[in-house]
């Protein structure tokens, strides 16, 4: 793995002026600086980060704190000393180095300030993690096969974009779909959920800040400057402040923006894409979104469709995520069991995708034989039994009931429920795709 890095450190190199790699505890691994102008990496292997430039600390060192992190750090300027008491003025982008979702060490990019090309490095995609593109929406229904039409024109000009669905339907495999599809595609994508960051931080986020316009506040770009050339993917939009509505869209009738404490304008060229989980007519009803910012933002809407819309896709994804999980812990999961199949089938999926994708990945960690089969889904699974009209009583009015118990109740409804639409028991077993006996032994044992 760190080998990988190094070829990648390497190619990166040719825009940089120096690479570093360490660990996880930011001890160094490998160093290369331009004509070693500074030091050379047999110097520094096996020294702490905070051993080759003594006056950082973890708060103020970029490495260390993108290690805690787990976040890209990007552009951040930097004017340190060395172990060997020379002064260095950087901009560094630093990139976290993960396997299985664990950060095992970081990668910092540097150019020296003063230099003629750009004082900066945008972010990389080959330390990124690789974003979404038409080919990850997986379906077969045709309301998604146009959207999936739609993406590819409208990736193509700068149009707004407002996606709106409900959660887990795919809002941002379809941001990151428009992204991956333009001609920005090599541009950095930036993603900002606004409901997660309070509303007095969110205009030195957005807009960026200049050092001294606050306490403790340094010279940062905001998310529009590092999103230019590129797209900025702004979720749950609706939950933003109307403060900072207003300003946003002052800056994309302007398409400039000025930093938090700055006296002068940006130009920026960026594609915006909103999204909230909502639909977008209620929330401008009922005043969460300002009308002109609406209006601004909806030049073209995508609705994500729930999954209980699009029920010929679910087989079709669950057998996409056994493929997905079998690469990832090593299994040879074959697929579904018929009575699995006709449980997922007839659920109403209120978590769309996202709640699929959780409850395959959860059957992974319990199934042993190589089908996955009702016993191993989690028990929540059947708790939606409560609200499904078709499928009866609530299963889990019995306060005392274990998971085979469920799995038992389930069954038995599910199996009265195909019952009670079939002509006879041929249809009703072809329906449940089991054999007249078995259905004829299940019918017994459950007295139905």
């Amino acid at each position: 793995m760190l080998e990988n890095y190094v070829q990648k450190a390497i190619a990166l190199y040719e825009k940089a002026d120096a690479i570093l790699i360490c660990d996880k505890n930011g001890n160094v691994e490998y160093t290369k600086w331009s004509n070693n102008r500074y030091f050379e990496c047999k110097e520094v292997v096996g020294m702490n980060i905070l051993e080759v430039y003594p006056t950082l600390t973890e708060e103020t060192s970029t490495i260390i704190r993108c290690l805690k992190s787990g976040q890209t750090r990007i552009a951040d300027e930097q004017d340190i000393v060395n172990f060997k008491g020379e002064r260095i003025h950087i901009i560094s982008t630093t990139y976290p180095i993960k396997v299985s979702g664990n950060v095992i060490g970081a990668l910092c990019a540097s150019t020296f300030c003063g230099k003629e090309r750009e004082n900066n490095i945008e972010p990389d995609n080959d330390f990124e993690e690789r974003l979404y593109d038409l080919d990850d929406i997986i379906t077969q229904n045709q309301a998604m096969i146009d959207i999936k039409e739609k993406i590819k024109i409208v990736s193509q000009n700068n149009s707004t974009v407002l996606i709106y669905g409900e959660t887990g339907t795919g809002k941002e495999l379809v941001a990151e779909s428009i992204h991956t599809g333009s001609m920005r595609s090599n541009q950095p994508f930036i993603s900002q959920n606004c409901a997660s960051i309070p509303a007095t931080l969110l205009e030195g986020i957005f807009f960026g800040t200049e050092k001294g316009s606050y306490t403790g506040a340094e010279s940062r770009k905001g998310l529009f400057e590092l999103a230019n050339k590129g797209t900025l993917f702004l979720d749950e939009i609706n939950s933003m402040d109307f403060s900072i509505q207003a300003k946003l869209l002052k800056v994309l009738e302007e398409k400039k923006v000025r930093r938090l404490g700055g006296n002068k304008d940006i130009n920026i060229d960026v594609k915006i894409i909103c999204a909230m989980n909502e639909n977008p007519y209620e929330a401008l009803k009922n005043g969460k979104i300002r009308e002109d910012l609406y209006y601004r933002i909806s030049v073209v809407q995508i609705r994500t469709v729930p999954l209980r819309e699009r029920r010929e896709d679910i087989l079709l994804l669950a057998d996409y995520f056994i493929n997905y999980f079998n690469r990832e812990m090593g299994r040879d999961i074959k697929g579904l069991s018929d009575l699995a199949k006709n449980a997922f089938e007839n659920r109403q999926w209120n978590g769309n995708v996202r709640e699929l994708r959780n409850t395959i990945e959860s059957a992974f960690n319990n199934e042993k034989s190589e089908l996955i089969t009702i016993k191993s889904l989690p028990e929540i699974f059947f708790e939606e039994c409560k609200n499904d009209k078709n499928l009866g009583k609530d299963i889990t009015e019995k306060y005392d009931f274990s998971l085979s118990d469920a799995v038992e109740e389930y069954e038995k409804k599910l199996i009265q429920l195909v019952m009670s639409k079939s002509k006879n028991m041929a249809e009703a077993a072809k329906k449940l795709k089991i054999s007249r006996q078995n259905l004829r032994y299940k019918i017994e044992k459950y007295n139905i």
